[in-house]
């Protein structure tokens, strides 16, 4: 199934990215702007307090943001650099077609050429977010997988009295029905 919103966003990095790296520029500095680094007296609840700069806090909170934020910009680099290696690929009317529907947001007349690009962009950005899941390991292992994982390697001694057992397993996590 054709997702349509994964393609302009895709589109879109081109606008995100910068936008991603002010933001990051942008919270450093209101961090050093907002903040006193000394003690100061302040009136609450009826009386007056002594408050101070929480260095393990404030700190902390700090760089797990940036951390993350810094995080965030390298995958949007990562998607960005493969889709417009992506888009290099396809000849000049057809990228032309892409970036007039999905940029642009242009109504263009539903053509077999147009369906066809859009299908084969969006198998393009499917294996795109695969890769970066693997890259940036917050992929999870299907749980075929795992389970085919848990087969036991067999020693070529055992290997006759377990071949049986073994592809009986096999059949079994791949769900076809041995006979």
């Amino acid at each position: 199934m054709l997702n349509v919103d994964m393609i302009e966003y895709y589109f879109s990095l081109y606008y995100k990215l910068p936008n991603a790296r002010r933001r990051v520029l942008k919270y450093r500095k209101e961090f050093y702007r907002n903040q006193t680094l000394h003690s100061y007296f302040t009136y609450s609840e009826s009386r007056w307090m002594v408050r101070g700069f929480r260095q393990d806090v404030q700190v902390v909170n700090l760089l797990d943001t940036l951390l993350a934020m810094e995080r965030y910009i390298e995958i949007m680099e990562f998607k960005q650099k493969h889709f417009r290696l992506f888009l290099r690929s396809l000849n000049r009317k057809d990228r032309h077609l892409l970036h007039k529907k999905h940029c642009h947001k242009r109504e263009l007349p539903d053509t077999e050429n147009l369906r066809n690009v859009e299908k084969l962009c969006f198998s393009e950005i499917q294996e795109i977010e695969e890769a970066a899941c693997f890259r940036f390991k917050f992929y999870e292992m299907p749980g075929f997988l795992m389970e085919a994982a848990e087969i036991l390697d067999i020693e070529d001694e055992d290997f006759p009295e377990s071949f049986s057992e073994n592809f009986a397993a096999m059949l079994e996590v791949l769900g076809v029905g041995s006979e």
